[in-house]
């Protein structure tokens, strides 16, 4: 004798707007799963299986070589990170007795500060700085468009905005990248008399977009190790 839901699904008709899991089972009183396996085949159950939680994405990295005179406390508070966070990190168990030219691994909460792509970076120095803008200019230079040094930065390059920089090559040595927050990637190219210390002027081509910039102070300035 057949099963009742073979004999069922041979003498049911498919009307349009019917649910056979559904409407066979209030009408004929037989579990939907009996007959469903025989019209539909067995119920595809792996879209209700849990699914695995993909691995949590590790934080982006940068690496920061030890100058004179830094600690662990200050570094920490350079990136924001509390200090045993840092020291878990890079498995120290002592805050004390950093070597120099000693490499720290930095996790960063946020996303990657933008710096250049590519292997983790290394910042050799973190800066608080006042920013400041100036032109090619008479009015920042002293020089006209006339003159064979117009737009000539210190380092040879021609200023472009965007890129150049001028800083005082006692702190940030001429040539080297640097990541300015809040600004991006630029590359110290030009010095100034009126820049000294951390300072930094950023080339603008425009002298109304200099003046409206301003001063900017307190600004955190992380200069790159050259590979």
């Amino acid at each position: 004798m057949l099963p009742m839901a073979m004999l069922l699904a041979a003498a049911l008709t498919v009307h349009a707007g019917t649910s056979y899991d559904y409407d066979a089972d209030d009408r004929y009183g037989v579990y939907a799963y009996a007959y469903s396996d025989t019209l539909y085949g067995p119920p595809d159950v792996t879209k209700w299986a849990p699914q695995p939680k993909p691995a949590p994405a590790a934080p982006p990295v940068l690496n920061y070589q030890v100058g004179n005179g830094d600690t662990m406390y200050q570094i920490a508070r350079d990136f924001n990170i509390s200090l045993q966070t840092l020291m878990d990190y890079n498995d120290i168990t002592q805050p004390r007795g950093l070597q120099i030219g000693q490499t720290l691994r930095i996790p960063q909460p946020d996303e990657n500060i933008g710096l250049p792509p590519g292997d983790a970076p290394v910042v050799s120095r973190v800066l608080s700085s006042t920013l400041t803008a100036y032109t090619a200019g008479i009015e920042s230079t002293g020089k006209t468009a006339a003159h064979p040094d117009y737009g000539i930065t210190y380092s040879g390059s021609r200023a472009e905005e965007g890129r150049t920089i001028a800083v005082d090559p006692k702190i940030i040595p001429i040539g080297a990248t640097v990541y300015i927050e809040g600004i991006g990637i630029r590359k110290a190219e030009d010095t100034g008399s009126a820049i000294r210390g951390s300072r930094i002027d950023l080339f603008m081509n425009d002298v109304g977009q200099a003046r409206e910039f301003g001063v900017k102070k307190n600004v955190k300035v992380f200069v790159l190790k050259e590979a």
